[in-house]
């Protein structure tokens, strides 16, 4: 297990006990980070408001939300995606990238990226993120080391949030570990659904 307490190396010879294990592991993991975690939105920012000429402009003086940053990992299109997500050994690559929102075209103003050549965390459903988040959170952390102007102050995530099995996705996960808010993109319709329908439970409660 490394400094984060993410990585966990699984032999395709382990025994199902052994992966249990991990898995109980992992949610201790989650539990103990999910303490962290901060929900109500208490930040001083203001969103950027294209005038009539094209510049942006804030009504109130404050923060101005300028940099969005999004991170992934994809896998090699030489495997199919059901392949690539249960293989220890596919080949993938960690993206960041920084977008100014307060330009008419979305500038791009950082990207970087992450090769791998072997994952040493399988996936398992509802733990992603002992698998992408080491991964992205090196992309990140290496701006910070640089004292990079761009980090994002804002991150949108491929992967869900609150919307997960213990309410601690990928989103949530790297947002605690990186101290910097985030959003999940999940793009499953099915998470559309599953989130529209908590909802609509909780309103009739």
């Amino acid at each position: 297990m490394d400094d984060h307490g993410l990585r966990h190396g699984r032999d395709r010879g382990e025994s199902s006990s052994s992966s249990i294990e991990i898995q109980n592991q992992w949610r201790e993991i989650q539990d103990l980070l999910k303490e962290r975690l901060i929900t109500q939105d208490d930040f001083p920012w203001k969103l950027p408001i294209p005038s009539s000429s094209g510049n942006v402009v804030v009504e109130e003086e404050g923060t101005l939300l300028k940099y969005v940053g999004g991170v992934d990992v994809s896998y090699s299109k030489e495997l199919d995606s059901a392949a690539a997500a249960a293989s220890t050994a596919a080949c993938g690559c960690g993206s960041l990238v920084v977008l100014d929102v307060t330009t008419p075209t979305l500038q791009v103003v950082y990207q970087d990226f992450f090769l791998l050549t072997n994952f040493d965390v399988p996936y398992i459903p509802s733990f992603l993120a002992f698998r992408e988040a080491p991964i992205l959170l090196q992309l990140l952390q290496k701006m910070k080391k640089t004292d990079n102007p761009f980090h994002p102050q804002l991150l949108l995530v491929d992967g869900n949030g609150l919307l997960h099995p213990r309410g601690f996705g990928l989103a949530c996960h790297l947002g605690v570990l990186a101290k910097i808010p985030t959003i999940g993109i999940g793009k499953n319709v099915t998470n559309l659904v599953l989130l529209l329908n908590y909802y609509s439970f909780i309103t009739k409660c």
